[in-house]
């Protein structure tokens, strides 16, 4: 499979700092959620090291800090890194390619990335990558979005894409985006690139949004995978796919009486999520 395309597209993508923005408001909520149970998975004494890969703006980076971590965070978007400084100034910040990473081998005692698994080019490859820079002995934890399939805004978002949506409309070559949400295929891959200790932990996240419509929004402008399908629909399809989803949010969602940005916000839909919990052997 050549995934050129692909790679470009996530680079050009997320090195946006309309999308690396809207990402970061619009999924914070449910970015947070994860990102306490994975920096409380790899937290150890304090003091430990830690590399949070595909940091985002720097919502994990920011509670391994409060862990006691020394830590350093890497992303190749310098809009995502502007924003990560923020939420975490006392980490070190390296704009830098995950997989092919300049750390010396066996470099940090804990490894994070935040919904960062599904955007490798080659899976397999970056959990390598991962493998060399920890410490023999080192934790891993990692967290990916439940997909197609699934009773959250993501599932949703697909079953619309598929009823309404131009079949012609197709992103480049690239690794299935859900694949890891399959134990047997997880285990599989993280036992060939050197991990045990394997632990799949399904997780409640949530969204939320201002108006039922606003689903539609926050994934065209913030989610390169997705925006990318979105974006290549013609306009009365790109409609009926909206409508669909506002339709979800008013059925399946949650009505909210206090909003998190502002009075405003009212819906939710929830998007499930997977944290991956692993251990690099003693050797």
């Amino acid at each position: 499979m050549n995934t050129d395309a692909f790679e470009r597209m996530e680079r050009d993508g997320w090195q946006d700092p309309g999308i690396a923005q809207s990402y970061a408001e619009g999924f914070d909520l449910a970015t947070r959620q994860a990102a306490d149970v994975l920096a409380e998975t790899v937290a150890t004494d304090p003091g430990y090291s830690a590399v949070d890969l595909c940091t985002g703006h720097g919502i994990v980076a920011a509670k391994l800090l409060k862990r006691g971590a020394v830590v350093t965070a890497l992303d190749f978007s310098p809009a995502m890194l502007d924003l990560a400084r923020r939420a975490a100034p006392d980490a070190s910040f390296v704009e830098g390619d995950l997989m092919a990473m300049t750390f010396p081998d066996h470099s940090f005692d804990a490894v994070s990335i935040g919904f960062g698994v599904p955007h490798f080019p080659d899976p397999e490859k970056g959990l390598q990558e991962v493998a060399r820079v920890l410490k023999p002995g080192g934790r891993l934890a990692f967290s990916i979005w439940h997909g197609k399939g699934s009773n959250g805004a993501f599932g949703w978002l697909f079953e619309a894409v598929a009823r309404h949506g131009d079949p012609a409309v197709t992103l480049p070559d690239g690794p299935d985006a859900h694949m890891f949400a399959d134990k047997e295929i997880t285990e599989a891959i993280l036992t060939a690139c050197g991990f045990t200790d394997i632990t799949m932990l399904e997780l409640p996240s949530r969204v939320f949004v201002s108006s039922p419509e606003k689903l539609f929004d926050a994934i065209d402008k913030g989610a390169v995978r997705a925006a990318s399908l979105l974006g290549g629909q013609p306009e009365d399809r790109r409609s009926a796919i909206r409508t669909e989803l506002s339709r979800r949010v008013q059925d399946e969602g949650t009505p909210e009486n206090h909003g998190i940005w502002c009075p405003h916000l009212q819906s939710l839909s929830r998007p499930c999520a997977l944290s991956v919990l692993v251990r690099q052997p003693l050797n």
